[in-house]
């Protein structure tokens, strides 16, 4: 199952302090409920819950950035 347009937002990008809430790693996807409820999923796990998430609450918010996984960092201005 894919996400329809209607379902992804283009908000607040999320950072790399942002972690998946079940493994920790870098997450790349926020799964919005409410105002003041929500999910962060690193690509792996996303992907093995997006069928479930999507069948159980087809109204959710989804900012999907995994197409920002595995890009090269930006050059830091103090770097060597």
């Amino acid at each position: 199952m894919t996400i329809t347009a209607e379902r992804v937002l283009q908000g607040d990008p999320l950072k790399i302090a942002d972690r998946c809430d079940q493994c920790g790693a870098q997450a790349f996807v926020r799964v919005l409920f409410s105002q003041n409820r929500d999910l962060l999923f690193c690509g792996h796990h996303y992907q093995r819950h997006e069928p479930v998430l999507m069948t159980r609450y087809p109204y959710v918010s989804v900012v999907d950035e995994r197409h920002k996984i595995n890009q090269k960092p930006s050059v830091s201005a103090n770097a060597d």
